[in-house]
């Protein structure tokens, strides 16, 4: 028997740990160089153990998702040590909110998306993005080839015996499978070099079928604007600069022209002497408008004024008649109000006390005589008074209606001679202004003509340069394509080729299936196409020509031949140097032939230095220097 290696390369579980809320702990630990069996009854966390270490190894679930929700209720967290070439590390998951999502290393937390490219750089994997699609040039995206795509090849559960891995696309089972065997630099390269290549194409087609595009709608259009404005055509951006530059030209001249004109129309205006005035017009007509514009003015103040007095002397007339009206109530009121007595003086506004010491027959407040004869008398003095002074008024208001009419007539005078000389004014202006309206016609259409053409110099630069970008482009995408073509990839795969590779790895998995040909294999030797890593029995493909139990121990083999990776190959193959089986007594397969297959596969983890976690219901065959029992004693409630 040979002894272990010490090579430590790839990964090493050594314990998996999960913590109960009250504190209590439950600690499995683990060997290499053998195969570690899980064995318990059913719903005893055997396969929860495997999940675990799939958890703490960068699922992205939930704690439920993951390891199911009757372990997650009642755990506050788990972890797993392990080595990572010989380096050891704790990782650690929380089910606390907050944490969920992240993933605890040596006590440093790290989001469950970055674990990837941490475990990529620690193990020396390459970190690579791969186009995603079976054909690199028909891929319109790129995915990462991430630490967990490899994982599902080295830990089998219980969905993935009779496929590579669960759930999993074929350009990501020929990448890591690459991976595997050491050459995905360089198919990757090759890949990415292949997409880019038909990224690039892509555009450029989207490019020229633009530019084709564009080309025939500029000429289309550009002709359609100068038939309708009737510009001459253009065919480039400089050519429309120099017919805008011809068209400015022709527009300021036309400015100037009737700038020319306009001046002279106001000379004429304004009263300038011409050179052949219209015969048969008064040339002081202009002065007799003003004249009468002046006197109309005077004429429209004196109404005003007038009509004013006229209102102040009605007011006035209003007034008195009111006096009158008052007093002639006050000296029919004179016995009423005698008994009435005074409160307030009217001069000063004291109090008056009625009762006053005052002669009988005198006013208590001026203590003059007074009697009701005295008083009638003097009210018909005051109404006398009144009724004279309304006679006066009455004259002077029919005196300013007479005034007003009078005033009125010669304002309505005035502005019919105003009426006839604006008239005559205007015929005389037409007269003078008739040889330039015509003229000053013709130059406001030109110039509105020519100032609708200059609109029309912007669009057609912008259809130009849309032109000239699209040709641009066009330009710029054969130029990436040739560069493209013209680049070699730079990754080659050094020491064996990758044919060498996967003959190597299919040898291995036929030593391992040769010694099944009398009981389940009774198919062809297994080969591996390098172009595209199809994995041959015989003349088919693996999934075509064998029965669900052959494909169970094809996977057996499969695993047999990762753990010989580092022994078979070299630096440049991803060494898992572990193994996740979970209940490979499937698809009805003989147990004898898997106690079997699990035995020589505890032989070669002991002869690798590699590791094995396996879970089973029943005990495993003795073999204490490479097959170690681990009983599971917590067994949980089914949900």
């Amino acid at each position: 028997m040979s002894e272990p290696r010490t090579s430590e390369r790839g990964l090493r579980i050594e314990k998996v740990s999960l913590v109960r809320h009250g504190g209590e702990l439950d600690e499995y630990a683990f060997e290499s160089g053998k195969l570690n069996v899980l064995t318990g009854v059913r719903n005893s966390s055997k396969t929860t153990t495997l999940k675990v270490i799939d958890y703490c190894l960068g699922d992205r679930g939930s704690p439920a998702d993951a390891l199911k929700a009757a372990v997650a209720s009642e755990h506050v967290e788990v972890s797993t040590d392990l080595r990572v070439d010989g380096r050891p590390f704790t990782l650690t998951r929380y089910f606390t909110k907050g944490r969920m999502g992240k993933i605890g290393i040596n006590g440093d937390d790290v989001a469950a998306a970055d674990f990837s490219d941490w475990i990529l750089n620690e193990l020396g994997w390459p970190n690579l993005l791969i186009p995603k699609g079976l054909h690199p040039t028909s891929a319109t995206e790129k995915t990462p080839l991430s630490f967990r795509n490899t994982l599902r090849h080295f830990y089998r559960n219980e969905d993935s015996w009779t496929s590579f891995a669960d759930k999993e696309q074929e350009f990501t089972r020929r990448a890591v499978v690459s991976q595997l065997l050491g050459f995905v630099r360089s198919r990757a390269a090759q890949a990415n070099r292949d997409f880019a290549l038909a990224q690039a194409k892509r555009r450029l087609n989207d490019a020229e079928a633009v530019d084709r595009e564009v080309r025939e709608s500029t000429l289309q259009a550009v002709t359609a604007i100068s038939q309708n404005l009737g510009l001459p055509l253009v065919r480039s951006a400089e050519e429309v600069a120099g017919a805008r530059r011809e068209l400015r030209r022709e527009l300021d001249a036309v400015y100037e022209r009737r700038r020319l004109l306009t001046e002279e129309i106001q000379g004429l205006a304004a009263g300038a002497p011409a050179a052949g005035p219209p015969a048969g017009y008064n040339p002081s007509l202009t002065d007799t408008y003003s004249e009468i514009t002046n006197r109309l003015r005077q004429a429209t103040e004196e109404v005003a004024n007038l009509g004013h007095l006229l209102e102040e002397h009605q007011r006035s007339a209003r007034t008195v008649t009111a006096e009158v009206s008052r007093m002639e109530r006050l000296a029919t009121s004179i016995e009423v109000f005698d008994t009435l007595p005074v409160r307030l003086c009217p001069a000063c506004e004291q109090n008056v006390d009625p009762h006053r010491d005052h002669d009988e027959d005198s006013c208590y407040l001026c203590f003059q005589p007074v009697d009701d004869d005295k008083r009638q008398r003097r009210a018909q003095v005051e109404i006398r008074s009144l009724k004279s002074e309304l006679d006066d008024l009455d004259d002077v208001i029919a005196r300013s209606r007479n005034d007003l009419g009078t005033a009125r007539a010669h304002q309505r005078n005035l502005r019919a001679q105003q009426a006839q000389l604006a008239q005559e004014l205007n015929q005389r202006r037409a007269a003078e202004l008739a040889p330039f309206i015509a003229t000053l016609e013709g130059l406001a259409a030109q110039i509105a003509q020519l100032e609708h053409k200059l609109t029309a110099f912007p669009a057609m630069e912008e259809i130009f340069q849309r032109r000239t970008d699209a040709h641009r482009s066009v330009l710029s995408a054969q130029l990436l394509v040739e560069q493209i073509e013209k680049e070699q990839t730079n990754a080659t795969v050094s020491g064996l080729s990758p044919m060498n590779r996967c003959s190597i790895f299919a040898d291995r998995m036929n030593d391992f299936l040769a010694r099944y040909r009398d009981t389940l294999w009774v198919a062809g030797q297994v080969s591996i196409r390098d172009t595209d890593l199809t994995f041959y029995v015989g003349s088919k493909p693996w999934d075509q020509g064998l029965g669900a139990e052959a494909k169970v121990l094809f996977f057996l083999a499969y695993s047999y031949a990762t753990l010989f990776l580092e022994v078979d190959l070299d630096e440049e193959c991803a060494f898992p140097g572990l193994l996740l089986l979970d209940n490979p007594f499937q698809q009805g397969i003989a147990t004898s032939v898997v106690h079997q297959a699990l035995t020589e596969l505890a032989e070669a983890a002991h002869t690798t230095g590699t590791q094995i976690i396996s879970t089973q219901t029943q005990r495993p065959q003795s073999a204490r220097h490479t097959i170690r029992e681990i009983p599971m004693m917590q067994v949980y409630d089914t949900p």
